[in-house]
């Protein structure tokens, strides 16, 4: 949603004190999420679930990666066992696989150049998951259009990187669950883990 309107632009242009986006026809690129095709990577999980309802909600078109070509997707998304084809078709691209050698640094050089030229990354799972530097050169060159980053290689970024500054990202600081409520979640989930161990019905087994 902030990229479709520019938001994080918008209010660059005010901060600055530059109020001609009031007054002139609008200058940030501004367009609708409908149509649009929303990529989720390893997006046939709980939280990549949710967010293809979101997008589908929106009248976005949804297409999940999955190592399973059967795998439960909400109704109306699209199943690819694919990354390539689905970097290629996908306006925005939202990672939501785990961080392990098969996943790191998924996001490279050559995989970034597969996306379009208009498209978005969106990454809230693992930083490691993109190689930042090129990343970083792909946004540089406009290779992609915007990344939307909630976590990084290094957390923080290093103070010299261009990642603060640049005007094609937002950057925020792996804030996906410090809300107090998720916290809160966290904490009753472990309590009631540890209570259901201790009756003899333990959940979440990894044998």
């Amino acid at each position: 949603l902030n990229f479709s309107c520019s938001l994080v632009t918008q209010q660059r242009m005010l901060w600055a004190g530059d109020r001609t986006n009031f007054t002139k026809a609008l200058q940030p690129p501004h367009f609708e999420l409908g149509g649009k095709t929303l990529g989720l990577v390893s997006g046939s999980g709980g939280i990549g679930s949710k967010v293809a309802m979101l997008g589908l909600a929106m009248g976005m078109k949804v297409l999940v990666s999955s190592r399973r070509p059967q795998a439960v997707v909400p109704t109306g998304a699209e199943v690819t066992t694919s990354v390539e084809e689905l970097l290629g078709r996908s306006d925005f691209v939202s990672i939501h696989c785990p961080l392990n050698e098969q996943t790191k640094g998924l996001l490279n050089a050559d995989t970034l150049r597969l996306m379009k030229p208009t498209a978005f990354l969106i990454n809230t799972a693992r930083g490691a998951i993109i190689d930042e530097t090129a990343l970083i050169a792909a946004l540089q060159a406009g290779t992609i259009a915007g990344a939307a980053l909630d976590v990084q290689e290094v957390e923080p970024p290093t103070p010299d990187s261009p990642l603060w500054s640049m005007d094609n990202v937002i950057l925020t600081p792996h804030i996906g669950w410090r809300r107090l409520e998720t916290r809160q979640r966290l904490w009753d989930l472990v309590a009631a883990n540890i209570c259901a161990f201790q009756g003899g019905m333990p959940v979440n087994l990894v044998n």
